[in-house]
């Protein structure tokens, strides 16, 4: 056979006709189909004619519309996340709702948005990710889970659980009979449709559990710890049986289900007694247990195993992310938190919320359209939340809880969100549900998981929560201190108000440490300065006449106690830290290791070590209310400042770019190179601790002097200390002289300022230059009393919950006589190694800072600046130091006081030191409220 081929042409397309001779003598002609041509582009541009519609759907191309609706839902969600977390709620809510926003019962509703938004072509790839998505969160769930809780509270967990799952399943179970017959059709089992309507009520989502329990600061509450731990038994058992559920669905007879059943126990085992022990090795293997975390090849290695279990248990029969759940529960407990960081923030931000709008899509509540449909629902809500809140509630009762954490026990516990709109979405995929009854539980799963946060602080509010841990604190010190003797409460009422030998330190980041050790030098004294004499400490002892009188001794015992705080976020990876034991956790953090090695085997010092894991924004509480369970006496908080890496980049790299500049950069403000970035976030919290703590609060600021801090940490240094009266005045004297008397490195300079209303002759002696006018008691002179202040709120008057007020007149004579007491008792006789000098000035802030800066300038030792913070009972600086500020502005806006809120953290006096530069290091001191010197429950 031979042919022939001669193309021909139109204007539109390519034809080739071919004579194709089959035998001799017989001829064929005939048409070809027109040849394939390459296949153009998707348009690229907006501007392309032929592509009006920019989002158009595009099956060569779906990556555009894709991307389009990542950014619809995950903005929807997160704005509505935003506003639902002003009450409390979890981001879980506002994902479920945005789902529904998109989706046929709201947005659908506006002519095209679906055809256009959401056509039905886009929804497989949209569900691909999505599933993708449920997989991983799946896995992350299975990591989360960890049985060491409910083994540490077997019995009230076990009970909890167990009951908490038999009755609300029996209960769902009666009332799964008559929507199936009002709803379901013939299609569906009725034994599988009550398993699965029976799973559906009585499981207890824990991840949302969880989350609940961070934003109400129970997860180390004894009550959340108990709710965290039943919950986790009611997770695992709940996932077994909608498995099992789902097996029933896919199993064509009796016998394949027991097949399928016996398959996953296998393929269980396979993981537990093979799988767990091999990741275990390749963990050791690759050095995964380290400080790093788990190396690229054993992360790559989980995720395959997380991949192929789920490939396994889809095809047995189940479902896809019981496989994932299961190689989370083998993953070692070692690299879990490390392994969560690295996946958990994509599924959580994108992932996630991509399946929740894809149930919002399945979801219409327009079906719930008459009387007869709502009495179901209503009837669906009310059983799924009381079985759960008093079956739990009871069992919460019986194993001796009160009325109010049984309360809260039963909320918690009745919590769905999560984890049954998964379930829900499996059983709508599966045919077990039908689109009115998925309706039906997605309304009941959004009215339970709302009503939990409100009810459970309803029932366990706070303040009740603080003074039940209180109590049960105070029984267990009752029951330790008891047999032991009156030592401790003879001691108790023969130490001296003044002397502080109780201390708390707060340790929040590595960046701090250096202040911490510097402070904790100032305590006691280098090794190369024991064999020094040492001078006395502050105790009471009884003269001749039986008064009791200040003497100095330096046997008086000294003990830090160390606050180690770390962040809870809404991270899994936090939560699971968390829920880690805190011995555990203290005995694995590095910081806190390095501080007590320091204190214990450098200064001698005994300390204890506590762990607080809570949120940012309650930091201070925490801080306040563990120096008050401490009965601490003084509360330090370190502040190391240093010049931040951006800026000297930005000075360093100079260039045409370096030199232009930006018009628009100071509408975001711009910092100086000296300034930390977090330092205004961490002058908030230090002004919140000043406000909420009863005991003294010691503010250490290392400036960052290098040459100084080492010279601190190894050698001798020196303390200025200008004292211009009131109780904070009163309170950094005491301390000074307690510090001079324990460490003989240490020498002092006192200044005792006296205002003057005219111009003084230390005034002339310091050759100010500057005119001085007659000074009120509250800092203003005669000009300036009208005239408007630009600084006015730049100190600790501005008004606020957490800021110092200034004082009325009625303080003056009380305070004064407090100030003059003060000064005989600590200063008659003068201890050694301090310098005592007195000063009466009509600028008091300034000839101070003189005064400061030549003592520095004279001095080859590093010089701490001590101060009082606030003007409770004490002369104000506040139109002096205005004027101060506004005659050395650039400094101010190249430097740490840039931000208000450090400037109102550190003070009048601290802003002015700050300012100048002058010292190396800066202890701003503030009085505790309940009395010098004394916390609360001293």
């Amino acid at each position: 056979m031979s042919s022939t081929i001669s193309p021909s042409t139109t204007a539109s397309i390519a034809k080739v006709t071919a004579t194709i001779v089959a035998q001799a003598g017989a001829t064929l002609l005939t048409t070809l189909p027109p040849a394939p041509t390459a296949t153009k582009a998707a348009a690229a541009s907006i501007f392309d004619p032929s592509k009006p519609n920019p989002v158009a759907f595009d099956s060569t191309n779906p990556l555009i519309l894709f991307i389009l609706q990542a950014f619809l839902i995950v903005t929807l969600s997160r704005i509505l996340g935003y506003f639902l977390g002003k009450i409390r709620q979890p981001k879980v809510i506002a994902e479920v709702v945005a789902g529904l926003l998109v989706g046929p019962s709201v947005m659908g509703r506006i002519p095209n948005f679906t055809r256009r938004i959401f056509p039905t072509q886009s929804v497989p790839y949209l569900s691909l990710v999505a599933n993708i998505g449920l997989c991983f969160f799946l896995f992350l769930v299975g990591m989360e889970t960890d049985f060491t809780v409910f083994r540490r509270n077997a019995r009230a967990s076990l009970s909890i659980s167990l009951i908490g799952m038999v009755i609300p399943f029996a209960l769902g179970a009666a009332v799964s009979k008559p929507i199936y017959d009002n709803f379901v059709g013939d299609g569906v089992k009725f034994g599988t449709f009550l398993l699965f309507i029976g799973v559906a009520n009585a499981i207890t989502a824990f991840p949302v559990l969880a989350r609940i329990l961070t934003e109400l600061e129970m997860l180390q509450n004894h009550v959340g710890v108990i709710v965290l731990a039943a919950g986790v038994g009611n997770d695992v058992v709940g996932w077994v049986l909608l498995a099992l559920a789902i097996a029933l669905v896919n199993a064509a007879s009796g016998l394949i289900v027991l097949y399928v059943i016996l398959t996953s126990i296998g393929w269980i085992l396979f993981l537990f007694l093979l799988g767990r022990p091999a990741l275990q090795w390749l963990g050791r293997k690759t050095g995964s247990y380290g400080e790093k975390g788990p190396s690229e090849t054993m992360t790559c290695i989980v995720v395959f195993t997380m991949l192929a279990s789920s490939w396994v248990t889809d095809r047995i029969g189940i479902h896809a992310i019981f496989g994932s759940f299961l190689v989370g529960l083998i993953v070692p407990h070692k690299i879990r938190h490390a392994l969560t960081e690295k996946i958990e923030d994509l599924v959580a931000v994108l992932l996630l919320p991509l399946y929740f709008a894809l149930s919002g899509l399945k979801t219409d509540l327009g079906l719930l359209a008459n009387g007869s449909i709502w009495g179901y629902v209503v009837c669906v809500i009310v059983v799924a939340f009381f079985s759960k809140f008093l079956s739990c509630g009871i069992v919460a009762k019986l194993n001796g809880m009160d009325w109010r954490e049984s309360g809260a026990v039963g909320s918690l516990m009745a919590c769905k969100g999560l984890v049954e709109l998964i379930v829900l979405n499996i059983g709508l995929n599966a045919g077990i549900l039908n689109p009115e009854v998925f309706a039906m539980f997605v309304t009941m799963a959004l009215v339970t998981t709302f009503a939990t946060t409100p009810l459970a602080l309803a029932f366990y509010p706070k303040t009740f929560r603080l003074e039940s841990e209180r109590r049960h604190r105070e029984k267990h010190t009752a029951s330790i201190s008891t047999g032991k003797g009156s030592d401790d409460g003879d001691e108790k009422q023969t130490a001296s108000p003044d002397l502080r030998t109780r201390f708390t330190v707060v340790l929040e980041q590595f960046d701090h440490l250096p202040a911490v050790f510097a402070f904790c030098k100032l305590l006691r004294a280098p090794p190369q300065y024991s064999a020094l004499p040492a001078a006395e400490d502050a105790s009471e002892k009884e003269d001749s006449k039986g008064k009791t009188v200040v003497a100095h001794s330096t046997s008086s015992p000294l003990s830090i106690s160390a606050l180690r705080l770390i962040e809870l976020t809404d991270r899994t990876s936090a939560l699971m830290r968390a829920s880690t034991s805190k011995t555990s956790l203290l005995a694995a953090d590095t910081l806190s290791t390095i501080f007590r090695t320091f204190t214990l085997s450098t200064l001698g010092i005994p300390t204890t070590s506590s762990l607080s894991i809570t949120p940012g924004e309650t930091y201070a509480s925490s801080v306040a209310q563990h120096a008050e369970e401490q009965r601490s006496q003084v509360l330090v908080l370190p502040w190391a400042l240093k010049e931040t890496a951006h800026a000297k980049e930005e000075e360093e790299a100079g260039g045409l770019l370096a030199q232009v500049q930006n018009p628009f950069a100071s509408l975001f403000g711009k910092s100086g190179a000296a300034v930390n970035e977090g330092s205004p976030l961490y002058a908030s919290f230090v002004r919140r601790v000043f406000a909420e703590a009863a005991c003294d609060v010691a503010l250490f600021v290392d400036r960052g002097v290098e040459s100084a801090s080492r010279s601190l940490l190894t050698g001798r240094s020196h303390i200025f200390f200008a004292f211009h009266g009131g109780s904070d005045d009163r309170a950094c004297l005491a301390l000074l002289v307690q510090l001079v008397a324990r460490n003989p490195s240490l020498e002092a300079t006192i200044v005792r300022v006296e205002r003057a209303a005219e111009p003084t002759q230390d005034d002339r002696d310091e050759e100010q230059g500057l005119s001085t006018k007659a000074n009120t008691r509250d800092g203003r002179t005669s000009e300036e009393m009208s005239t408007p202040i630009l600084f006015s709120q730049l100190t600790v008057q501005g008004g606020g919950a957490t800021d110092t007020v200034y004082p009325t007149i009625h303080h003056d004579i009380e305070s004064d006589t407090a100030d003059s007491l003060a000064f005989t008792q600590h200063l008659t006789p003068l201890p050694p190694r301090i310098n005592f000098a007195p000063l009466s000035t009509a600028l008091p802030l300034h000839l101070t800072l003189a005064r400061a800066r030549a003592l520095s300038s004279s001095l080859s030792v590093p010089l701490t600046i001590l101060t009082g913070r606030s003007r409770r009972d004490a002369p104000s600086h506040t139109n002096e130091l205005a004027t101060y500020l506004k005659a050395n502005l650039e400094a101010v806006q190249q430097g740490l006081c840039a931000s208000s809120e450090v400037r109102r953290s550190l003070g009048d006096l601290g802003t002015a030191y700050c300012v100048s530069g002058v010292g190396a290091n800066l202890l701003v001191v503030q009085a505790g409220l309940s009395g010098v010197g004394k916390s609360k429950d001293v």
